[in-house]
Formats: structure tokens, sequence, C-alpha cells
């Protein structure tokens, strides 16, 4: 049996995260939340098995989607991130290319795209675990 993958949605918006956690969580995955920047990086230090998937909003209170992204990849942070946005300038989708994140999505989305992304998301972890 494979492990259950463990997701992580950062989202300030409490009807959100519930829905990304309802759509996603289940017996093949186990979703968390945080509702910003900060309780992910804690939620991130205390957990046993690192997180498979970061899924963050970009605008929060205390701490936004870029700086925990910076902060993820300065601890060297091995699983794949995802964006979700409706506020994304140029410069801002700039930066976070060069945080390699994974994939960036605008808001709002249908729950069927979000469930793609978490689909394309699974089979580049696999083609990397091959090569």
């Amino acid at each position: 049996m494979t492990e259950i993958m463990q997701i992580l949605v950062v989202e300030d918006e409490k009807a959100v995260a519930h829905m990304i956690a309802m759509v996603l969580g289940g017996p093949a995955a186990k979703v968390v939340k945080a509702r910003n920047g900060w309780e992910a990086l804690i939620k991130v230090g205390a957990t046993a098995r690192p997180f498979d998937v970061v899924i963050t909003d970009h605008r929060m209170p205390r701490m936004g989607g870029l700086q925990l992204v910076r902060q993820l990849r300065a601890q060297n942070f091995g699983g794949k991130i995802l964006v979700l946005s409706a506020h994304l300038s140029d410069e801002d989708i700039r930066a976070y290319e060069e945080l390699s994140v994974d994939m960036m999505m605008s808001k709002p989305f249908d729950f069927d795209e979000l469930q793609q992304a978490m689909a394309v998301l699974n089979k580049k972890a696999s083609v990397l675990a091959q090569a």
C-alpha cells in the first residue's frame, strides 16, 4: 500500500480552505490547514513526515504566499508547491517562477481544475522518482 499523501492548504478564507480540504481529502490524502504562511511554517516544522504538497494563497495576513515559499525553499522543502491567487502581478509571477513553484492557478477556480492540477503534480512526482 502506498503512503497517504500529506497536503498542507494555506488559505486565510475559511470557506475556501474547507472546500479544498473536502475536494482533496479522503482515503488517499490527509489535508492539514493553516491560515497564513507563519502558521504553515509552524506546521511544516512540527510534522513527523514532510508534506508532499503545499497549496498556498498569495495574499494573506501576517505572512503571504511569496514569503512562505521563500522560507520553504530556504529550508530545502522537497515537496510540490501550488500557488492559488486572484491577485498575481507579473512581478509576483516572476518571483514565484524564480523560486521554482510547481504550478500557479488563478482564483476563482473550479474543483475539477484543482483535482487535475493535483493529478499533474502527482505525475511530476512519479516521473522524478523514476529518473
